[in-house]
């Protein structure tokens, strides 16, 4: 809490005199190094397989100044993900988020998947992960497991395919780092009409038996919470936009006031909320320490000279100018099935494809980068995404990695690269 507290100082003061950042570096650092003895044997050897990335790359002792500069860069998802479920919290007591859970789960069999997917998608893109306790909640009781794992690839795809375009994902703040604020917005842009192909085209030939008419009976799913979803990201880009704030600043700052503001209409609900969001810290904190110390090694990375001139140099990396957008979310997503997570490759070839020695349009890069993280969470047994989904589904995680989404994910990846490759060479007539 008290990192979370002073994570929004940073965004509002970000200052070397703001001593409450120095605070909330240190409470975070020691809520971090206590909650090792409590994370599971999963998450033990991620973090045990980020430590030798981190030996192999750098290869030395950091500082304690380097410990505490790393300490700041990562503080911001000290105030991400307590934000996150707040909102969960509050948008599953919306009346419209109801009313679209008895939609879904009122859809005929046929057309049930496409449903789900759809909705995943759009809830996806504002509270991520939190849509799977929402659709999980919208199935009828007493299904089998085939529903249930249709039911949760569905979901899966529909989810962290929002990464594309949405701010609301750790993978837009870690391109903007690399990329810069302008091209990870036009980045953003782009990966509409990428999120739009991929959702017309899957949900089309996984569901051979869907009409016009069910596909918009489908879609009605969205109708009630259309508009709250508009406001919402109207209020985060325009904040971001009007204040240069970064997309994650954004959310941090304008989310707790939109929750507050739902407080003084709804003060009843202050304390089941306040509860909620308080469990979800409890049950967050594997993901919390994940995402951490990922981020801890990529900034070492990044702000080691040596060890980035050392990975440019690697023969893997010696390839064609034109393959570059092809090759970044096919790696991603190639990796992720062996448990990388897509924060650890994006950070490597970030850092490495964004150099002078490569020409690449950044808004590109930085799709292609959303591309990868899309299908690398997609089909991650390490990601935070199967894990949710496979808990809320009862699906075992492997049967969700290396199933339908797997291949799915692969060709997203290859015909996204293709079809961003195709955009980059048209930029240079």
């Amino acid at each position: 809490m008290i990192s979370w507290f002073a994570s929004v100082s940073s965004v509002i003061w970000n200052s070397e005199s703001n001593f409450i950042i120095n605070i909330g570096v240190t409470s975070f650092s020691i809520f971090l190094i206590i909650t090792l003895s409590r994370i599971k044997l999963q998450s033990v050897i991620i973090i045990l397989f980020l430590l030798l990335i981190y030996i192999l790359t750098i290869n030395k002792i950091p500082t304690t100044s380097d410990l505490f500069n790393s300490g700041k860069y990562i503080l911001i998802f000290a105030g991400l993900i307590p934000t996150m479920g707040l909102v969960k919290s509050t948008a599953q007591r919306l009346p419209n988020v109801k009313r679209s859970q008895m939609l879904l789960s009122e859809l005929p069999k046929d057309s049930f998947s496409s449903g789900f997917q759809i909705t995943a998608h759009f809830f996806g893109a504002v509270i991520n992960t939190g849509v799977f306790a929402m659709l999980a909640a919208a199935m009828p009781p007493g299904r089998g497991y085939a529903y249930r794992k249709t039911v949760a690839e569905a979901s899966l795809r529909g989810m962290s395919s929002s990464a594309t375009w949405s701010p609301f994902f750790v993978a837009f703040v870690v391109g903007q780092i690399y990329i810069g604020a302008t091209s990870a917005w036009f980045g953003l842009a782009i990966g509409l009409i990428m999120s739009l192909i991929f959702s017309i085209v899957s949900v089309l030939l996984l569901n051979r038996e869907l009409t016009r008419k069910k596909f918009k009976k489908s879609l009605a799913c969205l109708q009630p919470v259309i508009s709250t979803l508009l406001i919402i990201i109207l209020f985060v880009v325009g904040s971001a936009i009007v204040f240069g704030l970064t997309a994650l600043s954004a959310v941090i700052i304008v989310m707790p006031i939109m929750v507050s503001y739902y407080f003084l209409i709804n003060p009843k609900h202050i304390y089941a909320i306040s509860i909620d969001t308080l469990n979800y810290l409890e049950k967050s904190t594997d993901d919390v320490v994940i995402i951490s110390f990922a981020m801890i090694v990529g900034y070492f990375v990044t702000n080691s000279p040596d060890t980035l001139t050392a990975l440019r140099d690697l023969s893997i990396f010696t390839i064609p100018n034109w393959s570059v957008l092809i090759f970044i979310p096919v790696t991603m997503a190639l990796v992720s099935l062996i448990g990388i997570h897509p924060v650890i490759s994006s950070t490597v070839l970030l850092s490495t494809f964004t150099s002078a020695n490569f020409d690449i349009s950044g808004p590109l890069m930085m799709q292609a980068h959303l591309l990868g993280w899309c299908t690398g969470t997609m089909s991650s047994i390490a990601s935070l995404s199967v894990i949710s989904c496979s808990t809320l589904f009862q699906i075992p995680s492997s049967k969700l990695c290396y199933g339908n989404n797997s291949f799915i994910a692969m060709t997203f990846a290859l015909f996204g690269g293709t079809i961003l490759t195709i955009a980059n060479e048209f930029t240079r007539i």
